[in-house]
């Protein structure tokens, strides 16, 4: 076929990956809702409405992967990591022009201020990396 330059448990890191971003969205949403009911919150239905909106998109994105995961032993579940892929990659841009956007407030352009610089690249390497096993694994056999 057509991965037979990728390592052997590439797309199941890959769909390990995806199970990492939805528990750290899950940890995420757990911190708004917390902070959101605080005594001395100040945005506390903002916070907690985020964090329980999060909390919802956190949940069907884990599911989603763990289900991708499941599926991958059994040579199946592609599309919905490339589905996954595809998220990642559009969340990681969207935060990526939040943190330019953030930074030109400093008065210079120093991005490594911004605490949107590791997660956004992050979701952009990992976004990107399973767009590219993906396609490549359901690539046409041409010979």
């Amino acid at each position: 076929m057509g991965t037979d330059w990728l390592p052997r448990g590439a797309r199941r890191l890959i769909r390990l990956g995806h199970v990492l971003v939805g528990g750290v969205g899950l940890v995420f949403a757990g911190v708004l809702i917390v902070a959101g009911r605080a005594p001395n919150a100040e945005l506390d239905s903002v916070l907690v409405g985020l964090g329980l909106l999060l909390a919802l998109a956190a949940v069907g994105f884990t599911c989603t992967a763990v289900v991708a995961l499941r599926r991958a032993q059994d040579g199946d579940g592609g599309l919905l990591s490339l589905i996954l892929s595809i998220v990642e990659f559009a969340v990681g841009a969207a935060m990526a022009a939040a943190a330019t956007v953030a930074v030109q407030g400093y008065g210079a352009f120093e991005p490594w201020r911004s605490p949107l610089l590791l997660p956004s690249a992050l979701l952009l390497a990992l976004g990107l990396a399973g767009l590219g096993v993906e396609a490549v694994a359901h690539r046409p056999a041409t010979h």
